[in-house]
């Protein structure tokens, strides 16, 4: 009976701190666009062509990219109330779990996609800066 209760606590606990920490992470300012899009205009001297084209890529990926991220917020809002209502690793709470993993794995395609229509207005040089950026950038990332 205890390492039943024990194995409850545990998951509910790392539930908490995983819906918790996504949470941080989905609220967290947004200074890496900015500072994607300062870098872009400061490292790669984008000539005015690419950087009419750059900012069309920005909005469009801006007007896909705000529903996802809300869909997400209200994704993690959900698991987070089922995790409270619960307090077991239940059917339900899988699936909240799984319909957050599924909107971050959206988030991460657009970005990845955004990446690269970035990088299609780019000429070779400055293509593999980008490229190279996007690669510390994740590696970065704990």
């Amino acid at each position: 009976m205890k390492a039943t209760f024990f194995f409850f606590v545990v998951v509910i606990g790392v539930a908490a701190i995983s819906a918790v920490t996504t949470r941080l992470l989905i609220d967290r300012p947004q200074p890496q666009a900015a500072s994607l899009h300062d870098w872009l205009h400061e490292r790669l001297d984008l000539t005015q062509e690419q950087s009419v084209a750059i900012d069309q890529i920005e909005a469009e990926f801006a007007t896909k990219e705000k529903p996802v991220r809300e869909a997400f917020a209200a994704a993690n809002r959900d698991l987070a109330a089922l995790i409270g209502a619960e307090a077991a690793y239940t059917p339900e709470v899988a699936e909240a779990v799984e319909q957050v993993h599924h909107l971050m794995g959206e988030l991460q395609k657009l970005s990845i996609e955004h990446l690269f229509a970035m990088a299609s207005v780019l000429d070779p040089g400055q293509r593999e800066k980008l490229i190279h950026y996007a690669e510390m950038a994740l590696t970065e990332f704990h």
